[in-house]
């Protein structure tokens, strides 16, 4: 079966692979339409778009894609754009301030460690990071130079209280950035809606305000649920969530086929009466 993949993550945020590690994996797991979604940052999408352009990746059709931190009412949402044009000024703009406040928030939660007394400076954050910073990097840093054994130590003893802070610390109303996909000729689906707090009367809204997807998880326990929200004219996505190898982090584990891809795309293009700025 031809897989699509709309959900990928590089090194250029909280990913462990570069581009073109992920574009030789896809070859791998021959999928055919991918998508990388980096957390508020095109970075790592727009290296992929010229190393794509070879020869030797023309199995691979890369789709324009991003991950942006969001709310609404109350809920953070992780908003996913697709098929926009990537040059889009207002897009970039607000992409870069995302950055901006990513890297006030890191330099509040660094301030935080020293004061705890930990030897932590700002150059070992930045070893880690290529391009969207998170509590990832934070995360790293603290276990290079001994503070904790494990990455997942730094979460749960130091940067798990900082969450709700995190979120809400750079977020953009999630109306206002299916608005600004939109107006940059892409759109919008909601990434893990299981995992959104009233998810159910928030996208009935969200709808109304131009959102096109909903991303559907194939796990049984979810997947019911998920599946409700195609009833509301929603139309399905799916990826991986793909941030690293491992038993169950691998490209094309939600198997999005080829067909249910191009009914998204077509779906897309009525939405934007054809004033869609990517082209299959």
């Amino acid at each position: 079966m031809i897989l699509a993949d709309l959900h990928t993550h590089t090194n250029f945020s909280d990913g462990e692979l570069s581009p073109s590690e992920i574009l030789n994996e896809a070859l791998v797991k021959k999928i055919k339409y991918l998508s990388i979604t980096d957390h508020d940052t095109l970075t790592g999408y727009k290296k992929a778009k010229k190393i794509v352009s070879s020869s030797y990746y023309n199995q691979i059709t890369l789709i324009p894609g991003v991950e942006i931190s969001t709310s609404f009412e109350g809920s953070y949402i992780h908003t996913l754009g697709y098929f926009f044009d990537d040059n889009n000024k207002e897009l970039n703009e607000t992409l870069k301030l995302l950055q901006i406040r990513r890297n006030e928030f890191a330099k509040n939660v660094l301030n935080f460690l020293n004061q705890k007394g930990f030897e932590i400076s700002w150059g070992d954050i930045l070893t880690n990071v290529n391009g969207s910073l998170g509590r990832l990097h934070i995360a790293y840093a603290m276990k290079n130079k001994g503070i904790v054994k494990k990455v997942s130590d730094a979460f749960d003893k130091y940067l798990n209280p900082f969450k709700e802070n995190y979120e809400k610390e750079f977020e953009f109303n999630t109306i206002d950035i299916i608005k600004l996909i939109n107006s940059a000729g892409g759109v919008c689906s909601i990434a893990h809606p299981h995992t959104v707090n009233n998810a159910e009367n928030l996208i009935q809204k969200l709808v109304k305000n131009g959102l096109t997807g909903i991303e559907i998880v194939k796990n049984k326990e979810i997947f019911k649920t998920d599946e409700e929200y195609l009833n509301l004219g929603l139309v399905k996505t799916a990826g991986s969530d793909f941030h690293k190898n491992g038993k169950n982090s691998y490209l094309g584990k939600n198997n999005f086929s080829e067909e249910e891809f191009i009914n998204f795309y077509e779906k897309s293009k009525n939405t934007l009466n054809g004033k869609i700025k990517w082209n299959l």
